[in-house]
């Protein structure tokens, strides 16, 4: 007795089996073995996929790895650049401060001359009356005698 799902064969009168039971038994374990193949074939294309996804993504990984340990780099050169920068700014505003005062100073001085009076007391005697002041009302420190040369 033959089963429905090919499992087992029919005999024939003459010894063995019956071909069509055979045959249908050989066309299901090809048809079987086809699609075995091509469920094979489609995971080792998924598989294939899946590795090159897989790839890609390390790779965009290490790029990015990359992107960040230069950013960090840049960062600290960035960092590094402002500190310089703020010193040398500080620099010159003390340079540019300096250089006001000692316009201003160069201006006085230019400006100065015009405005000094020539003394009417020849320098002689007005030495020679400071000395004869400083003898006459001081109080015998002798800090406060000052001697003027000419």
């Amino acid at each position: 007795m033959a089963q429905k799902n090919g499992d087992f064969f029919r005999t024939a009168r003459f010894g063995g089996f019956n071909k069509a039971d055979v045959m249908q038994y050989i066309e299901a374990l090809e048809k079987r073995l086809h699609e075995q193949t091509q469920a094979l074939e489609a995971l080792s294309a998924l598989l294939r996929e899946a590795r090159a996804a897989q790839l890609r993504w390390m790779e965009e990984a290490r790029q990015q790895r990359r992107r960040g340990a230069a950013a960090n780099l840049v960062q600290r050169e960035l960092a590094q650049f402002r500190k310089r920068l703020d010193a040398a700014q500080a620099l010159t505003a003390e340079v540019e401060k300096e250089n006001v005062y000692l316009r201003e100073q160069v201006r006085q001085q230019t400006e100065a001359p015009a405005a000094v009076e020539p003394p009417r007391v020849p320098l002689e005697q007005l030495t020679f009356r400071l000395f004869l002041e400083d003898l006459e009302g001081g109080d015998g420190d002798p800090a406060e005698f000052a001697y003027l040369s000419i």
